[in-house]
């Protein structure tokens, strides 16, 4: 009776075992599950690139075929003939337009801009094409493009269709630019401008303007670029024209997205920076000058304006650093060396208190600058301002105590002002010897800021100069040109490890 039954625990055990393989046997009977494709993002992004792409890009393609059509073949049409097929191929486009927004709203609302595309073509052709002209007087003719584009302004403006009006806009630049770009066609290319910032002040739609912009300036270089006879003059009239438009716009009307107003600032800024800088170049060097140093007065009095809207902080900062590269393309076609150098340190150094006050990122354009002023050879005090302004610029971006991801970019431009100095300063066979040098004002600039990024740089400084010694240099140097490195180099380096004991003591 008290022995324990030798089977129990046999028994047991087996039934264990047997627990154990039927869920090993399960887990190899159940399928491998694989991660799930995201089928929603595939779909989704079809479905944007077929319903939203290839509907904008397809009324692009049929509205320039119908824009060829007329240019090619109605001038064998007689005038009236031609208006009437014009306009009947406007309204039917039209027409068809709203019969398809009813049950498809965005997608008819495109054919319906591209009718009132077509609409703005005829009338722009009943002048501005000579194949096709029958209005011979100018006025007349400027007079009914602009009754177009008002046309299209306030059809637009009642549908409340950003849809309509960039798309009627967008392609009566286009299908104006298929046809004989002349310096008339500035006009009608303003008055479409001038509808572009209509909707931006009033609606503030934004997509019209930037497709806008991008015609506009495009209109701008086919007749800067192309066989069109324009005068300079009149080109930069033009672009003043359309950037005061544009930029006015950006400062009328109720606030929106900040995304795309940064990026038509700066579309609109590169646009009239491009084309009528080379229009005033075309002039003469000094109304290069004066434009573009003017034109940074404009941008930094726009930055001024946004900001007393309330503007998004990010407008502003495009508009002042825009400001600034303006006056650093301007420096040059009028300075040279030391002057030159002194200019572009003096607008780093701006861009490094903006970057400390506003936007950090004006860090970057600070160093490009200092890049830039390290390009330009002049005496050894000037390559002396460039360090000195680069520890200004590394000192001055952000709060010294604050983590910068743009420090270590302004410390590197320093210890490679300090390398060119040492260059410049001594003579080739003592180069080593200089950048040894380099390396110990780096390490005092570390002990005296208390930063160890300075200090790691010196090492690196070091290293370089102790490889190109052994590789390159100490084969070709003369008996006392070796003696000064190496007597140098020691006292540098006992100077930089005392320096060190002491600060660990």
């Amino acid at each position: 009776m008290g022995v324990a039954d030798p089977i129990v625990p046999s028994v047991d055990q087996r039934l264990a075992v047997l627990e154990a393989r039927v869920e090993v046997l399960e887990r190899a009977r159940r399928p491998h599950v694989v991660p799930a494709i995201p089928h929603e993002r595939v779909e989704a992004l079809e479905t944007q690139l077929g319903s939203y792409w290839l509907s904008r890009v397809g009324i692009v393609s049929l509205i320039t075929g119908i824009a060829l059509l007329i240019i090619t073949y109605f001038g064998q049409l007689g005038p009236f003939v031609r208006v009437g097929v014009g306009y009947a191929l406007a309204a039917g486009v039209g027409w068809a337009g709203l019969r398809i927004a009813r049950t498809h709203e965005t997608f008819g609302r495109i054919v319906f801009g591209g009718g009132l595309a077509i609409g703005y073509f005829v009338t722009y052709a009943l002048h501005f094409v000579a194949a096709l002209r029958v209005v011979d007087s100018e006025p007349i003719g400027v007079a009914l493009v602009a009754l177009a584009i008002a046309g299209i302004v306030a059809t637009a403006h009642r549908m409340r269709s950003e849809t309509v009006a960039g798309i009627a806009l967008f392609l009566g630049l286009h299908t104006g630019m298929l046809s004989e770009v002349t310096a008339l066609s500035l006009i009608a290319t303003t008055l479409l401008a001038a509808g572009a910032a209509f909707f931006l002040a009033n609606n503030r739609w934004v997509i019209v303007p930037l497709s806008t912009v991008v015609a506009v300036y495009s209109t701008h270089a086919t007749l800067a670029f192309g066989s069109a006879v324009v005068s300079p003059e009149l080109r930069l009239a033009f672009v003043g024209i359309d950037f005061s438009l544009f930029a006015a716009a950006l400062l009328i009307g109720p606030r929106s997205a900040t995304r795309p107003l940064a990026l038509l600032g700066i579309l609109n800024w590169l646009g009239a920076l491009v084309l009528g800088g080379y229009a005033a170049y075309a002039i003469s060097r000094e109304t290069l000058f004066v434009g573009l140093v003017g034109y940074a007065i404009v941008l930094a009095g726009i930055a001024g304006g946004a900001r007393l809207r309330g503007e998004a902080p990010i407008v502003v900062a495009l508009q002042l650093a825009a400001a600034l590269v303006t006056l650093a393309i301007a420096l040059p076609v009028e300075l040279a060396g030391t002057a030159l150098i002194a200019g572009w340190l003096v607008l780093a150094l701006v861009a490094a208190v903006l970057a400390r006050r506003s936007e950090p990122r004006f860090t970057l354009l600070a160093l490009v600058l200092g890049l830039a002023a390290y390009g330009e050879r002049g005496p050894i005090a000037a390559q002396l301002a460039c360090v000195i302004a680069m520890v200004a610029v590394e000192r001055f971006h952000v709060a010294a105590e604050r983590e910068s991801r743009f420090r270590p970019y302004a410390i590197a431009l320093v210890a490679l002002g300090l390398l060119e100095l040492a260059n410049d300063a001594l003579p080739a066979g003592l180069h080593v010897l200089g950048w040894a040098i380099a390396a110990f004002v780096l390490f005092a600039a570390g002990f005296a800021l208390r930063s160890a990024t300075y200090r790691w740089t010196a090492f690196a400084v070091l290293a370089v100069a102790a490889a190109r010694l052994l590789a390159v240099e100490l084969r070709t140097f003369t008996a006392n040109e070796r003696i000064l490195t190496f007597v140098g180099g020691g006292v540098v380096l006992l100077a930089i490890s005392y320096a060190y004991t002491h600060r660990r003591r």
